[in-house]
């Protein structure tokens, strides 16, 4: 069945049963080159000088918000605008004042206003939510439409989702979206932190949650029955596509955002380059449920499997999971043309057209008044790349990320909701639109202003979260639009220990003379009584030790929840880091793709197919041109533009104008040739130079699961990159540092160690911390052997193939990192793995309870630990969902939190 339409690629499936396997058709583009179906090149923004800062941080003056339990009246505001030191006052729509001026204090207001119980407070500066990603900025009119920033389509403005509005209700911070699609490049810089993580089972080959997929750490791979999520050796680029779309990393200075920045991302495979499997896509609907996915995407769909995907759909919402689909790309009337599963009825799924910055109708998308629920951007969007860099691509694979983010940030603000609830929600804030009334059920586009205009409910502001260890006395200060009630506030309590925060129970707090306990989640609940509004100032006061904590809050009215909890740093003790944002010391520089070289080492191969060359693009230079920044791996083409051998853009016709067969996806048709017996994954059109890897090979620089750097092609530190064709070198390997972070680290030895753990790690430094502790990536805990002064040893937990950064903590949460300090290697296809040295009498051993920081233990499961001064600290998902983020604000005078 042909999905394209006259632009479209059309693909042929594999030998497979009909309604079975199906395949993407991928959007081409016209770019005026004679009327041919191109793709589009690797994004290159125009070359601009940078800015060495945006100037001074504030204007000096002191900002008070001003607010009574009456709200400030037309008289009230007259006083505090004559008081000497204040140059403006004004009142804002939740009924307080914000004054400004040099030298004003709270004690000056209350002075002036006797009368008044009047409370006032810091509000704190923080920098406005924007898009400040380089080709978020440039080319991101999906999230925010300037009229100026599409690429190479005419744009109007506010033709958006108006991500930054929908931001202020929260980035997705503890949600979970599953990506089931081709895979995802796990390692890719716009997406680090972003991998989901089974709580309930690591990396390895015991099935320890029974649920019949053994080591499904980070997803489970249906399309290769292995835990490989990467899909290594099938073409990731779509998965990878999707994934960004929904959670690129927002503020890194990389690529583009997603919908929702803070997201994590259960990926799910079911297909490999162009080819999905609908019954495994059924299946893995049902695993996204049972794993605790908030939302399941399906950029994808064929004219087959409607009943069992339409009861994994219905399993799915049972579990309160909404489903998203994309409508397909074969420019058709949904509403007779069958699809699936964008063709189903369930109130528990939503089907997504494609628009485009102009907000019309993109050529390829389908369309139906009853069956297609509503558009969303999905034309020339920039997103992540399977080489680690950015394209622009098309489809209404793209469009249904956009509505599944979307999804996950109004599940964040109504947990209680049902999976049909949230869809109702989400659909009755659609912005209605011209064009596509009559083409979809809602007649609108996707929109986050009514979402974001929530936030305006209840705010946040923490003043005094400093302090030395004893009495730790913060103010938390709550403003907003939220109408009058019966108040109160629920405090969470956190602290960090081996690197990770959990809830600090049975901890007194006390406000307002009444002294509560902090339960198993860190919460205590606190009455504020009745009044007309949200404004309030609580001042809890505990007794804490030196460490780093965190503090939560959230207002209750009439015993539900007002808007969203925010969360700040409460450190005790302990200095505020600024975070380091530049490259860490003696760590590699990245080659672009995503691949390290060691020094001195080879430029890993090009992603690019050999023998093509490369169309005339906005990306490439007039000859004697500058260059603007791209994405793709240097040597690739030399001066004036003209590939080097063995670069070029793949799919683009060698000279004489025919195609190599080399360049085009296995399993692809010509243009407008339908695909017999299959259809779409609905999928995205890449842009040029998206870089097709030789069939069965893996992308180079892409890393193994959970990899911060890629193991293909990039040399472990302190090795050599093995010769094509031959096997990883085996473990060993030693990595010097010219002394990083407090502990000036030095070495780590060996470097290179296997998959199922059990190697002796030496790290040396001028100054690490008696009771260190190590972790290895993001979560796994290595078992400490020794410690002194100048070395820490530890034996290596199991973990997947790939590269990780090593921590090295203090007691009190200080820590050092080695960025790429260990590569994992498969103790498969020749390396073998290292002897675990024999430990010394009363050393920990894997899977025993360990030694927590300063004398803390940690028992096995997943119980409560104690603590380094035998504080009770209970795992806890919310406080795990800030990873390290919550360190990088600075409370230390005023903040507004971060939304959880």
């Amino acid at each position: 069945m042909h999905t394209g339409s006259g632009h479209d690629r059309g693909v042929r499936s594999g030998p497979a049963t009909r309604g079975q396997r199906v395949t993407a058709a991928v959007v081409g583009v016209v770019l005026g080159f004679g009327g041919a179906a191109v793709v589009d090149t690797a994004l290159a923004g125009p070359p601009l000088e940078e800015a060495a800062d945006f100037g001074p941080s504030g204007d000096g003056r002191t900002r008070l918000a001003v607010s009574t339990p009456t709200g400030i009246d037309a008289a009230t505001l007259g006083v505090l605008e004559q008081l000497p030191a204040v140059d403006s006052a004004q009142r804002l729509f939740d009924g307080s004042a914000l004054i400004a001026g040099y030298g004003i204090t709270p004690d000056t207001v209350r002075a002036a206003l006797p009368q008044a119980e009047v409370t006032v407070s810091v509000p704190g500066e923080v920098a406005g939510q924007a898009i400040t990603d380089p080709y978020g900025a440039a080319y991101g009119y999906d999230l925010l439409n300037t009229g100026s920033n599409a690429y190479n389509q005419a744009a109007v403005a506010g033709a958006d989702v108006a991500a930054p509005t929908g931001w202020q209700a929260g980035t997705g911070r503890g949600m979970v979206v599953a990506v089931v699609d081709s895979g995802m490049m796990t390692g890719h810089p716009d997406l680090a932190g972003a991998l989901w993580t089974n709580p309930d089972e690591a990396c390895g080959s015991a099935d320890t949650d029974g649920d019949g997929y053994a080591g499904d750490c980070h997803g489970w791979n249906f399309y290769a029955n292995s835990p490989d999520v990467t899909n290594a050796g099938n073409d990731n680029s779509h998965g990878t596509g999707v994934a960004g779309v929904v959670g690129a990393r927002a503020g890194n200075g990389l690529g583009s955002a997603g919908v929702a920045p803070d997201v994590t991302i259960m990926p799910l495979v079911i297909g490999g380059g162009q080819s999905v499997d609908l019954r495994l896509g059924a299946q893995a609907i049902r695993y996204a449920a049972d794993h605790g996915a908030d939302v399941v995407n399906a950029s994808w769909g064929g004219p087959g499997a409607a009943q069992i995907l339409a009861e994994a759909i219905a399993y799915a919402g049972s579990k309160g999971v909404p489903v998203v689909a994309a409508a397909g790309n074969d420019a058709l009337d949904r509403d007779t043309s069958m699809f699936y599963p964008a063709s189903l009825m369930a109130d528990t799924l939503v089907k997504v057209g494609n628009s485009t910055a102009s907000d019309t109708v993109s050529a390829s998308s389908a369309y139906g008044a009853r069956s297609v629920d509503l558009f969303a951007p999905g034309h020339l969007v920039p997103t992540t790349w399977n080489d680690g860099g950015t394209r622009a691509v098309s489809g209404t694979s793209i469009a249904a990320p956009h509505v599944a983010a979307a999804l996950a940030l109004y599940r964040a603000h109504d947990r209680a909701a049902t999976a049909a609830a949230l869809v109702d929600r989400l659909l009755a804030d659609v912005q209605p639109v011209a064009a596509f009334a009559g083409k979809s059920v809602t007649g609108g586009r996707l929109s986050l202003t009514q979402l974001g205009q929530t936030a305006a409910e209840v705010s946040y502001t923490f003043t005094g979260m400093s302090a030395d260890p004893g009495t730790v006395a913060p103010t938390v200060v709550t403003s907003g639009s939220a109408p009058g009630g019966e108040y109160a506030v629920r405090l969470r309590l956190g602290m960090e220990h081996q690197g990770q925060v959990y809830a600090l129970s049975q901890q007194q707090v006390t406000v307002g003379g009444v002294t509560g306990t902090t339960d198993d989640t860190g919460a205590v609940l606190f009455d504020l009584g009745t009044r007309p509004g949200p404004s309030a100032t609580v001042a809890p006061s505990l007794e804490l030790a030196q460490g780093r904590y965190v503090l939560t809050a959230q207002l209750v009215r009439d015993g539900a929840d007002v808007g969203l909890a925010s969360a700040a740093p409460l450190l005790v003790g302990v200095a505020y880091q600024a975070p380091d944002t530049g490259p860490r010391p003696g760590t590699p520089t990245p080659a672009p793709g995503g691949s390290t070289p060691a020094p001195g080492g080879p430029t890993p191969p090009s992603t690019t197919q050999p023998g093509s060359s490369t169309p005339s693009t906005p990306s490439t230079p007039a000859p004697g041109g500058s260059a603007p920044p791209s994405t793709t791996q240097p040597g690739t083409s030399t001066p004036g533009g003209t590939p080097a051998p063995g670069g070029g853009q793949p799919g683009t016709p060698a000279p004489g104008g025919s195609t190599p067969p080399s360049t085009t996806q296995p399993g692809t048709s010509t243009p407008g040739t339908p695909a017999p017996g299959g259809t779409a994954p609905s999928s995205s059109s890449p842009a040029p130079g998206g870089g097709t890897p030789a069939p069965g090979g893996s992308q180079p620089g892409s890393p193994a699961p959970g990899g911060s750097t890629p193991t293909t092609g990039a040399p472990a530190p302190g090795g050599s990159t093995p010769a094509p064709g031959g096997s990883a070198p085996g473990p060993g390997g030693q990595q010097t540092y010219p002394g990083v972070g407090p502990f000036g680290l030095t070495s780590i030895n060996p470097t290179r160690v296997d998959t199922a753990g059990g190697t002796s790690v030496t790290v040396t430094g001028t100054a690490v911390p008696a009771g260190a502790r190590v972790r290895v990536g993001s979560s796994a805990q290595a078992t400490v052997t020794a410690v002194s002064a100048t070395s820490v040893t530890f034996t290596t937990p199991a973990r997947a193939a790939g590269t990780y950064d090593v921590y090295v903590f203090a007691p009190d949460g200080t820590s050092s990192v080695l960025a790429g300090g260990l590569t994992y290697l498969d103790g498969t296809g020749g390396v073998s793995p290292t002897p675990t040295p024999s430990p010394a009498p009363g050393t920990p051993q894997p899977g025993a309870p360990q030694p927590g920081a300063g004398g803390g233990t940690r028992p096995t499961g997943g119980g409560p630990l104690t603590g380094p001064r035998g504080e009770r600290l209970v795992p806890s998902a919310l406080f795990t969902t800030l990873g390290t983020s919550i360190w990088r604000l600075d409370c230390s005078r005023s903040c507004s939190g971060l939304a959880v």
